[in-house]
């Protein structure tokens, strides 16, 4: 077998290694990681994926259910609704087993992706983290509604992990 180098090569791996210490220098400078919870399966391997993100760095983990209201209904947070609080649950279960003590919050708004935006700048989050199934409805993105206004409009750095729908596990009852 012969090797042979070529210039564009040779300036690809040059561009490589030199971009790859700034990117180590990029993840351990985040210092808050927001993670909105939207899908139960979905969100849950988010949080997943943020706390692995987060090893060793000791990041705040912040955990969002943004409760959407309809337009038709007065703007006001549900009493204690089970979903919710299972969803929470089930996503800051899975931060401390990787040894992350997250903020869990409960909002509501209009439009869960405008507020999910204006949740990364009140908290001055450094990355958001967001879980999606795949299941779009006709004519929308591939990312969905939320997703794609998150990607487009957050002041920082979005992770989107596409999860199939046969990768999605149920949650259990009896978390915690």
């Amino acid at each position: 077998m012969k090797l042979t180098l070529s210039p564009l090569g040779i300036t690809l791996a040059v561009a490589f290694i030199v971009g790859l210490p700034s990117t180590l220098r990029s993840v351990e400078s985040i210092r808050k990681v927001l993670v909105p919870v939207l899908d139960l399966g979905a969100s849950v391997r988010a949080v997943e994926l943020a706390a692995r993100l987060n090893q060793g760095h000791k990041a705040e983990m912040v955990i969002v259910y943004v409760h959407e209201i309809p337009l038709q209904a007065p703007l006001v947070r549900p009493e204690r609704d089970p979903r919710i609080q299972r969803a929470l649950d089930a996503a800051a279960f899975i931060a401390t087993q990787h040894a992350i003590t997250p903020r869990t919050r409960v909002d509501v708004a209009r439009q869960a992706a405008h507020r999910i935006v204006e949740i990364a700048r009140e908290e001055g989050a450094d990355l958001i983290v967001m879980g999606i199934s795949g299941q779009n409805r006709p004519n929308e993105s591939p990312l969905g509604r939320i997703a794609e206004y998150v990607v487009r409009n957050a002041p920082v750095e979005v992770v989107v992990d596409r999860v199939p729908r046969h990768k999605i596990l149920p949650i259990p009852a009896d978390i915690g």
